[in-house]
């Protein structure tokens, strides 16, 4: 059981997605806490979150995988729940549905009858937060229980997306890249992130790390398997398991400090009971890290002191798979409109782009890569 002091998290062993190996794990990690009865009673709406940032196929692990959807879902009918599953993926622009297709999330929910709902076509309902006003899906508003399932992934600004990260999907459409002008450094958008996070607060964690994402991550990173799946109802306290896994040192992912000086959960790993396997018997030594992570650290006044000389900025070409004008998702989605058409081709206007890496992040072909300057490269 919990410990009744500590937050737990539960880890388990998945080699694979296959179906059978991931109902066994995903019945240890939710036992330690009662199963998945202990959050669901009869009758409830219940959201599974996934992470669909792009319809990219579930092998590319920038996604998560359907198998474990397929899993809670089942779990979910078991307690009397009625479930659900929905995201704001980066390519609704383009139609959710492609997204769905793409994800296997569409074949998943017309085998087994699970409903899937877009945030956009669903609309949405104002929250304030501590720091802003925002727009929160009313999917997410409106579920009797909210389940995140997030994928383990590196994140080329935020260092890494996990449980906290993943509730920033609440928020449809437009209003991402909004916060994303706002707040395009590291730490200052981490801190919008957790406060989103505060008003979504899911009942339940269960984090897919049987493949993850390593690298320039959350979209154009590679996959890495790593044969886990980490649970708990402290997103905080998993993230912190999470991060310290794949090699961050304790502290260092902004939107895990940040949210527990809030008191949002615990991230002091002495402080959290680890149930299920040993996150130290998984060899993760060579998990490579987001090159752009000592740069992201370096303060904000820093930066923009050193402007001329230090920065990070992104590049298309179609040698890397940019198909120019009959994409232009990264043109569209720039939240300060720094991407433009130039004879086909998507070109960065250095001295307006605020290096958020939207573009990184939602391309859907992987053809943005991150440059950085020389001085940049020194931090790095």
């Amino acid at each position: 059981m919990p410990d009744s002091v500590r937050p737990t998290v539960a880890v388990a062993r998945c080699e694979s997605y296959a179906l059978p190996e991931v109902e066994r794990a995903v019945r240890a990690v939710l036992e330690p806490f009662g199963g998945m009865a202990a959050f669901v009673r009869p009758g409830q709406k219940v959201l599974l979150k996934p992470n669909l940032l792009s319809a990219k196929e579930p092998d590319r692990a920038i996604t998560t995988h359907p198998a474990l959807i397929e899993v809670l879902a089942a779990a979910v009918r078991e307690a009397g729940g009625e479930p659900t599953a929905g995201d704001s993926p980066g390519g609704a622009i383009r139609g959710v549905e492609r997204v769905w297709r793409n994800t296997g999330m569409l074949e998943l929910a017309e085998r087994i009858g699970l409903p899937l709902v877009s945030f956009e076509a669903e609309g949405a309902v104002s929250m304030q937060g501590e720091l802003a006003s925002y727009m929160i899906a009313r999917p997410v508003v409106e579920a009797d229980v909210i389940v995140n399932v997030p994928k383990l992934k590196t994140h080329v600004l935020t260092l890494f997306t996990g449980c906290v990260k993943n509730t920033y999907g609440a928020i449809p459409g437009f209003g991402k890249a909004r916060i994303h002008a706002q707040a395009p450094r590291p730490v200052p958008f981490s801190r919008h992130v957790v406060d989103v996070y505060s008003l979504v607060r899911p009942a339940l964690h269960i984090m897919d790390a049987v493949v993850a994402m390593e690298g320039d991550g959350p979209s154009g990173g590679r996959p890495k398997h790593v044969g886990a799946i980490l649970a708990g109802t402290d997103p905080v306290a998993v993230d912190a398991v999470a991060a310290r896994m794949i090699g961050y040192r304790d502290g260092q992912v902004p939107t895990v400090r940040i949210a527990a000086s809030k008191g949002l959960g615990e991230a002091d790993p002495s402080k959290i009971a680890i149930v299920g396997d040993d996150p130290s018997s998984f060899d993760l030594a060579d998990f490579e890290l987001p090159r752009t992570g000592p740069f992201n650290l370096i303060p904000t006044f820093v930066v923009r002191a050193l402007r001329p000389w230090i920065w990070i900025l992104p590049e298309m070409s179609p040698e890397w798979g940019c198909r120019g004008d009959a994409c232009g998702l990264c043109v569209r989605s720039c939240p300060v409109e720094a991407i433009e058409m130039r004879d086909g081709r998507p070109v960065v206007k250095k001295n307006v782009c605020v290096e958020c890496l939207c573009c990184h992040e939602i391309c859907p072909h992987e053809a943005v890569r991150v440059r950085l300057s020389w001085l940049a490269k020194r931090f790095s």
